[in-house]
């Protein structure tokens, strides 16, 4: 009887010991990939490089240059379109410009060309962290570079994951895709060919297009057209939302066509976001009734209280669908 006490307590101080080891490896390998994210932000931001990637979103792929140098002076980029309309983005730490062709007018969209990859990605990646695990994948090779994967997954399935492809030697995000809970591609950026370090020029920093410019800070927001500031307090209550999802913007938009106000409000975890519109019915007319999506980019709409009601979001289906059915028209307006 003594012995198999023994014997029990020699299993039981076994198991709890691999047990303990096994969290170790666990929290150490944790702690390894997000330092292997925070250290891919950095060489976006303070590598020199020069290469060609992709960008596919549904059957529509796009090409791009991209030659970033990084100096005592801060960071010098220029990106050009290799495919679909022509134009160039030139940026100088926080200021950018574009140029269009001539004959060709600038867009008030402000949204980099190739979404700010490789960078911008990076850096959103890092501030949501909080709802988001980082884990190591496999070993690989992208653009000629030996790369580690590193696999990017929500806590919960109301948002997308990511796999991150990064190099070996140098830390540069090499393929970044967005990839839904099966693991299915619903967009992705990958370099075809990419030359890491070394020096870059300034001539080939400069235009070389000429045309029309437009000019911005990446600090500022986007000025809409006639948008009125939400100072009064609503009547709509947003019930529930996904962990982490918190209000960036809300305003009353006037619509060009009817002159209607459309509320509309902007939730992020910082990385996804999630748009509201709220419209009064002021005729009748086509709406959104249900769900509908399109690769990424899934949207439902419903009516409330004479009112037309759209949740759109780079999320899944469930996500908007359950954020739509959550909204509530209250008689008393809330602050």
């Amino acid at each position: 009887m003594m012995q198999g006490a023994k014997l029990m307590r020699i299993l039981l101080h076994t198991f709890l010991s691999l047990l303990m080891m096994s969290l170790g490896m666990h929290a150490y390998a944790e702690t390894e990939a997000k330092e292997l994210l925070e250290r891919t932000e950095l060489a976006a931001q303070q590598l020199n490089y020069d290469g060609v990637f992709a960008f596919q979103k549904g059957d529509k792929l796009q090409s791009i240059r991209i030659i970033h140098r990084s100096d005592v002076q801060g960071e010098v980029e220029r990106l050009v379109s290799l495919s679909g309309v022509e134009r160039e983005f030139i940026r100088t730490n926080d200021m950018v410009t574009c140029i269009y062709p001539e004959g060709k007018r600038p867009q008030a969209n402000r949204q980099p060309l190739g979404h700010g990859f490789p960078s911008d990605l990076l850096s959103r990646l890092n501030l949501a962290t909080l709802y988001y695990q980082a884990t190591l994948g496999e070993q690989g090779r992208i653009a000629a570079h030996k790369a580690q994967e590193l696999l990017i997954t929500p806590i919960d399935n109301y948002r997308y994951g990511y796999r991150l492809w990064i190099a070996k030697d140098s830390n540069l995000l090499l393929q970044s895709d967005l990839v839904d809970e099966s693991g299915n591609v619903l967009e992705k950026f990958a370099f075809s060919s990419v030359e890491i370090g070394g020096d870059i020029s300034e001539q080939s920093l400069k235009a070389q297009m000429d045309g029309n410019e437009m000019s911005w800070s990446r600090t500022e927001s986007a000025p809409p057209t006639a948008v009125i500031e939400l100072k009064e307090a609503s009547n709509w209550q947003i019930v529930w939302l996904p962990d982490g999802f918190v209000l960036m913007a809300q305003q009353n938009r006037l619509k060009a066509r009817n002159g209607a106000a459309v509320e509309q409000r902007v939730y992020s975890d910082g990385l996804s976001s999630i748009s509201i519109f709220i419209e009064k019915i002021r005729a009748r007319h086509s709406h959104l009734s249900g769900g509908t999506g399109m690769g990424a980019v899934n949207a439902f709409g419903t009516i409330i209280n004479a009112h037309f009601v759209t949740v759109v979001g780079e999320v899944p289906a469930r996500t908007v669908d359950k954020v739509g059915g959550s909204i509530v028209y209250l008689d008393e307006p809330q602050s």
